[in-house]
């Protein structure tokens, strides 16, 4: 009979970093915000109980630089010294948010706790009956930027067992940041059954072959570019099988960024006045909370699973008579804000982190003048060209001026400076493109 196992493979917990968006949030939500990364890394040990497995992976950033604290180090000791009155064993690297260098642990950990070193392989036998089933091997982040190849280190010595590669990278080849490698280079590596990748924030099977590769992503999104259900992979493996991978929702609170359209009916009547829009923003708000949550494309383990709250990024856009009374009396945004954050008290609760006003005012439609209007065309190829063309972009990037970053990095981002990301770049030259079209329409000269 084959060997088999049963883990949970989990990565990016950032324990201590609250979550983000809660000025203005009573005390109680407050202080829960600020404990969601503790209450996620619980219900994962919650989960490794219920489903009874033989071990937990953790492929990285088990701290937030800032963020690693004795608290921090205090949550992490009591979840695994509750794992290790189960017998549960718990296997770590350390990656690019709490690298490992010449630091330890600020609290002794339960026996249970194997953390893998930076200067060499890390190598764990898992025994069942006397007879070694499974090997867990995994290197740890020496400084923030690992540039290593760490990869090439995972060399099991034979297929008698399964073999399970822990590591903590981008999984990009040309980024000498977080581990540089591809996948290619993962199917190289001979013998290896799973590789329990960590670094990236969302839940993504890269392959589900032998052998398979898969990030479970963050259990709890901290901030509005995190959304949806975080959680965990509940992994089956048998010798010489891909392994059967099942998603575990975790996180208690859930993010989400929704755009509202300004110039799209609600229920049939257009959106006329500040009235409309507050009674639009609510029946979303209803609507939300009365929907079930999308969870990843990926098999449920638990489908009774609720979030405690939603956090909520609106994005108004669109073209509308609201955009001037928006404009000309900016606290009617604020009154907006007030009006949906009523929602926290309900069960689940829903939190408005802020509402983005990205509207303008009624235009002729683009399409209809891309057909009859020489301008329309050559705005629309000038706007293109802006991120398609090497110079024009270099140009672009000059114009933006220093109060943005645009070589960013979204693990290291510039705390002075405004990320340029090429979302956010994509969405100032389409701001630009309609102002200038706003502009040309109204017979104004644009510079």
């Amino acid at each position: 009979m084959s060997a088999s196992v049963r883990f949970l493979h989990t990565a990016d917990l950032h324990l201590g970093i609250p979550v983000q968006g809660f000025s203005g949030a009573s005390r109680a939500l407050e202080n829960r915000l600020m404990e969601a990364s503790f209450e996620a890394w619980r219900r994962i040990c919650d989960a490794a109980l219920v489903y009874d497995v033989d071990f937990v992976l953790v492929a990285g950033d088990l701290y937030h630089q800032e963020a690693r604290s004795v608290k921090a180090a205090r949550c992490l000791q009591e979840e695994v010294r509750r794992l290790d009155e189960a017998g549960i064993d718990v296997y770590a690297v350390y990656g690019n948010h709490d690298p490992l260098g010449d630091r330890h642990e600020l609290l002794d950990m339960p026996k249970n706790f194997h953390a893998c070193p930076a200067d060499e392989l890390g190598f764990y036998e898992i025994e069942k009956g006397g007879v070694t089933v499974a090997r867990i091997l995994g290197v740890s982040y020496k400084s923030r930027r690992e540039a290593r190849p760490l990869h090439a280190m995972f060399s099991p010595p034979d297929d008698a067992a399964i073999n399970i590669g822990l590591l903590h990278t981008a999984l990009d080849p040309k980024d000498r940041n977080y581990v540089p490698c591809s996948m290619q280079d993962l199917l190289n590596q001979h013998y290896m059954d799973y590789w329990a990748l960590g670094h990236v924030h969302q839940p993504r099977i890269i392959r589900s072959g032998l052998p398979t590769i898969a990030y479970p992503g963050t259990p709890q999104g901290r901030h509005p570019g995190e959304q949806g259900v975080g959680g965990c992979l509940l992994v089956e493996l048998s010798q010489g099988k891909a392994g059967e991978m099942k998603f575990v929702p975790i996180s208690p609170y859930v993010w989400m960024e929704i755009e509202i359209a300004i110039d799209e009916p609600w229920e049939n009547e257009p959106i006329m006045n500040l009235s409309d829009l507050e009674r639009l923003l609510r029946g979303k708000a209803e609507q939300l909370l009365e929907e079930e949550v999308r969870m990843p494309d990926i098999p449920l383990a638990d489908t009774s699973w609720q979030p405690e709250g939603y956090l909520v990024r609106w994005v108004l856009t669109g073209r509308g008579p609201v955009h001037e009374l928006l404009a000309e009396a900016e606290e009617e945004s604020d009154e907006l804000l007030y009006s949906l954050r009523e929602f926290q008290e309900h069960r689940p609760f829903l939190w408005t982190e802020s509402i983005q006003i990205q509207t303008g005012p009624a235009l002729p439609k683009w399409d209809d003048m891309m057909e009859s209007w020489p301008l329309a065309r050559q705005l629309k190829l000038i706007a293109e060209s802006c991120l398609s063309d090497a110079k024009l972009r270099k140009q672009l990037d000059n114009a933006l001026g220093q109060i943005w970053e645009t070589n960013y990095d979204p693990e290291h981002p510039n705390e002075t400076k405004l990320a340029a990301t090429p979302e956010v770049v994509a969405g100032i030259i389409e701001q630009a493109k309609e102002l200038a079209y706003e502009k040309l329409l109204e017979g104004v000269e644009v510079q």
